[in-house]
C-alpha cells in the first residue's frame, strides 16, 4: 500500500505528457483557443504587439506539456509552403539592395518576427489540427466580433486615449468583416436559426454601408450569402436566380432606391451608378492604379527578393504614369510614400518572388481544394473557406497582409482542410 501511494505522489509530482482526444480536451485548452480567436476578431489589445501573440504563447506551452506528439511535424504539403514562406522573408531581408534608402535595413528587420511567426502558425495549426474545435472558434469569433463592431462604431474615440487600445481603422474593419464574418453568420445560424443569421447580415451591411465601404460591403453580402444558401444550390435555385437576379438589379434604378443610397452613402452610390467616374476620377481607386504600377516598375528592377520587407513606401522609384486619370494624383509630393494598397504587389514588391510564390501556393491550394472537394466538405468548414476566398479578393484592394488575423484564416483553412480524410 505504501509503494503505491508513493508512485502516485511520484506521478502528481512529475506529471507525464499524455495525447489529448477531442473529447478529452482539457479546459485549459479550450480557453486558450477561445480567447487566441477572440482576438483575432478582436484585435484592438496591443501590449507592444498584438495580444494573440501572447496567448499563442501560452498555446504553445500547453502542447509542450500535454500533447504526446512533437510540437512540429512537417508532413504536410502546406507546411512546407508555410516554411517556405518564412525562408523567404529571411532571404529577402538579408539581400535587401545596397542602393536602397537609409533605414532599410532596420524597417526590414522590425517585422520580420511577424512573418515568421505566421509561418510558425500555420505549421502549427496543421500539426495540431485534431485538437481544433470549430463550435469554439465560431462562438469566439462572434463574440470577437460583436466587440469589434461596438468598439469601431461607439467606443474607439474614448479607449483609444489608453495606451493598450490600437486604433482599428475603416479599412481594417472592413477587412476583419470580410475574413470573420462568414463564421460569425454561421455559428448565429447553428445556435438561432436561419432568421436570426440573416438580420445579423442585414446589420452588417447596413454598418458597412455606414463606414463606406464600398468593396467590404459587396464581400460580406455575397459570402454571407453563401454560407446561408450554398446547401441549397440545385438546379431550382439557378432558376431562381435567373428570374429574381434581374429584378434585383433592375430595382436599384428605381428613383427612390436611386435616392435612398445616396442618401446613405456617396461612394456606394458612385459605385453603382456611376463606375465611369470612379474609373477616372475617384482618388482611391487611381491611387491604387498608381500603386501597382510602381509596385511592377519595382518587381521589374528587383524580381527575386524585391527590396526589403515593409519598405514598399520608404522607396522613390519612376513609374508608368500615363493612366488615365493619373493627374489627379501621381503629381502629389507624397506619392512615392503611399502604401502598396495592394497585399499581392506589396509581397511581390518587398519579398520578390521568393515571398509571393509560398503564400500563393498557399492560397491557390486551399481555394483549389474548397473548390473539387464542396459537396464532400462537412458544413462547419465551409465558412472558413468562404471567407478565405473573400478575404484572397479584397488583398487586391489593401495592403493588409501585415494583420495576424488573416493569417489566422489562412492557418484556420489549411488546417481545416487535412483535419477529414475525404
Amino acid at each position: 500500500m505504501n509503494a503505491i501511494r508513493m508512485e502516485l505522489v511520484l506521478t502528481q509530482n512529475h506529471p507525464q505528457k499524455r495525447k489529448i482526444g477531442r473529447k478529452s480536451l482539457p479546459e485549459r485548452w479550450n480557453r486558450l483557443l477561445f480567447w487566441f480567436s477572440f482576438f483575432m476578431a478582436f484585435p484592438a489589445i496591443v501590449i507592444v504587439q498584438n495580444i494573440t501573440i501572447y496567448i499563442f504563447g501560452l498555446i504553445v506551452l500547453f502542447l509542450f506539456q500535454y500533447v504526446n506528439r512533437p510540437l512540429i511535424r512537417m508532413n504536410k504539403l502546406l507546411q512546407w509552403f508555410a516554411l517556405l514562406f518564412g525562408v523567404g522573408a529571411i532571404v529577402c531581408v538579408f539581400n535587401i539592395p545596397s542602393e536602397a534608402p537609409p533605414g532599410s535595413i532596420e524597417r526590414a528587420f522590425a517585422v520580420l518576427p511577424n512573418y515568421l511567426y505566421w509561418s510558425l502558425l500555420i505549421i502549427i495549426l496543421i500539426t495540431h489540427r485534431r485538437l481544433i474545435q470549430l463550435d469554439n472558434i465560431f462562438k469566439a469569433i462572434f463574440l470577437g466580433l460583436l466587440a469589434s463592431i461596438a468598439y469601431f462604431l461607439f467606443l474607439r474615440q474614448f479607449l483609444t486615449a489608453i495606451p493598450i487600445f490600437n486604433r482599428i481603422t475603416p479599412n481594417s474593419f472592413a477587412f476583419l468583416l470580410i475574413c470573420f464574418s462568414p463564421s460569425a453568420i454561421y455559428y448565429l445560424k447553428q445556435k438561432k436559426g436561419r432568421i436570426w443569421a440573416v438580420i445579423f447580415l442585414i446589420f452588417l451591411i447596413f454598418t458597412l454601408i455606414y463606414s463606406g465601404r464600398r468593396a467590404g460591403t459587396v464581400l460580406v453580402l455575397l459570402s454571407g450569402i453563401a454560407v446561408l444558401y450554398i446547401n441549397q444550390i440545385n438546379w431550382k435555385s439557378f432558376v431562381f436566380a435567373i428570374v429574381v437576379i434581374p429584378m434585383l438589379i433592375s430595382g436599384l434604378y428605381t428613383r427612390k432606391m436611386e435616392a435612398l443610397i445616396l442618401q446613405s452613402n456617396e461612394r456606394i452610390h458612385e459605385m453603382i451608378y456611376k463606375t465611369d467616374k470612379i474609373r477616372t476620377e475617384d482618388r482611391s481607386y487611381l491611387t491604387r492604379v498608381a500603386m501597382v504600377n510602381k509596385g511592377l516598375a519595382i518587381f521589374e528592377k528587383y524580381p527575386y527578393t524585391g527590396i526589403g520587407l515593409n519598405n514598399f513606401s520608404n522607396i522613390k522609384i519612376d513609374f508608368d504614369k500615363s493612366f488615365e486619370g493619373a493627374a489627379y494624383v501621381v503629381h502629389k509630393e507624397n506619392i512615392n510614400e503611399k502604401s502598396a494598397h495592394n497585399s499581392y504587389i506589396s509581397l511581390l514588391t518587398e519579398g520578390g518572388l521568393f515571398l509571393l510564390i509560398p503564400f500563393v501556393l498557399i492560397l491557390i491550394s486551399n481555394i483549389f481544394y474548397f473548390i473539387v472537394n464542396i459537396r464532400k466538405i462537412p458544413d462547419a468548414h465551409l465558412p472558413i473557406f468562404i471567407g478565405l476566398i473573400a478575404m484572397s479578393v479584397h488583398l487586391y484592394f489593401i495592403s493588409d497582409i501585415l494583420n495576424v488575423y488573416a493569417w489566422f484564416l489562412i492557418g484556420l483553412s489549411s488546417a481545416v482542410r487535412y483535419k477529414r480524410q475525404l
